[in-house]
């Protein structure tokens, strides 16, 4: 590479030291963002100046084969500005597929249909009464329920006394 620091036009500078990486880099920004569908919707969870920092610190000429597989958490600086500055957590509607999120609208308004049915809130209120009359019966049958369902414990439940006796005649 040409040294130029102090020689030349700025011209020069950019040509010869900034836009042979940052030309390439803005090209991937731009793949990955249409890889996201970040032209199709308003909002994603693509940021795209995470993505030309890690672009970049991994594409570094001087370092490239040494940072390869460099993730934004991994990068130093990158992990002192976010103790710094915390950035908040990215909402599921942003997280998730498409498919996913329909799964889930559709699972939401299947159970809402359900339980507005007027026996199924006969049902849930009867339930709520037994709960607060007999609560300790309500907890001795789900611990063993869960008992039941967990097979390691289920060898350990007390088996009948006519079985331990024939098992003890041999």
């Amino acid at each position: 590479m040409k040294e130029i620091f102090c020689q030349g036009s700025p011209a020069e500078y950019l040509e010869y030291f900034v836009f042979p990486v940052l030309l390439p880099a803005i090209s991937a920004l731009l793949r990955e963002a249409r890889n996201e569908k970040c032209f199709e919707r308003k909002r994603t969870k693509f940021n795209g100046l995470d993505f030309l920092t890690e672009w970049l610190y991994r594409n570094n000429p001087p370092h490239v084969f040494t940072r390869t597989d460099a993730h934004l958490q991994d990068i130093a600086f990158v992990k002192e500005w976010l103790c710094k500055h915390p950035r908040p957590p990215i909402p599921l509607s942003l997280l998730w597929s498409d498919d996913k999120a329909a799964i889930v609208i559709q699972s939401a308004w299947r159970g809402y249909i359900v339980r507005r049915n007027p026996e199924v809130q006969e049902l849930l209120q009867y339930q709520k009464e037994m709960r607060g009359a007999s609560n300790v019966s309500i907890n001795l049958s789900k611990t063993l329920l869960n008992q039941l369902r967990n097979p390691i414990q289920q060898a350990c439940l007390p088996t009948d006394s006519k079985f331990t006796d024939d098992a003890n005649v041999d």
